[in-house]
């Protein structure tokens, strides 16, 4: 079984990931880790990942469809859940092309939605931790010591791209690049849309309604 979760910036895919992966023993596939672990390492595809990130642009596909190739074929035939992939048409026929091949099925694509403006205060008040990964949100979810990880004391940081010029940038990438999965998975009948507003809680009974075969 494989389940697509994707979104627009900041809509709290990740979060729900990660309940999903506690609740459903999923095998988590998140691009974004992916890439920003490349570009922590500094390889070459780090390299790379890191100049499209600063741009506020996508990551090249080619670079994306060899990722995704030996992921899928390290992780079959384990549940897989995508978190933030595909993000464009293109990476969407390529997945569905190496599930073929591999004789392996997408049951569901949930796509989480939010106004724009609430991803955007969501965002330039977003604060993470490069120690152990912890998010926080400086208005909904701060941490207990002003800039200091509640799990481990690291110095919280804010992500380069997380300003306002950039997110909006992002959002219209989203708009143009992304959005277009929506007809694309209605058409396949796999599309499950999802209220993202409301409390984790209130978010992820929602999903786990589309993951039991309950439309909203």
């Amino acid at each position: 079984m494989i389940v697509l979760l994707f979104g627009p910036p900041g809509v709290g895919k990740g979060t729900q990931a990660d309940l999903i992966i506690k609740n459903f023993n999923y095998v988590k596939f998140s691009m974004g880790d992916v890439l920003r672990e490349e570009v922590a390492l500094g390889s070459p595809v780090g390299k790379e990942v890191e100049k499209s990130m600063k741009q506020g642009v996508l990551a090249p596909d080619n670079i994306i469809f060899d990722i995704v190739s030996d992921f899928l074929l390290e992780n079959k035939p384990a549940p897989i859940l995508f978190d933030g992939f595909p993000r464009n048409i293109n990476q969407a026929l390529n997945l569905e092309k190496t599930t073929a091949q591999l004789s392996l099925v997408i049951d569901h694509a949930i796509e989480m939605t939010i106004p724009e403006e609430s991803v955007i205060q969501r965002l330039v008040n977003r604060r993470y931790c490069p120690n152990c990964g912890a998010i926080y949100n400086l208005v909904t979810n701060p941490p207990r010591k002003e800039g200091l990880c509640d799990q481990c004391s690291e110095r919280l940081i804010q992500r380069p791209d997380d300003n306002e010029t950039t997110i909006r940038k992002r959002l219209q990438i989203y708009r143009d690049e992304t959005k277009p999965l929506t007809d694309y998975y209605k058409s396949l009948n796999l599309y499950r849309p999802v209220d993202a507003r409301g409390t984790q809680e209130e978010v992820f009974q929602r999903i786990t309604q589309c993951l039991n075969g309950n439309r909203q």
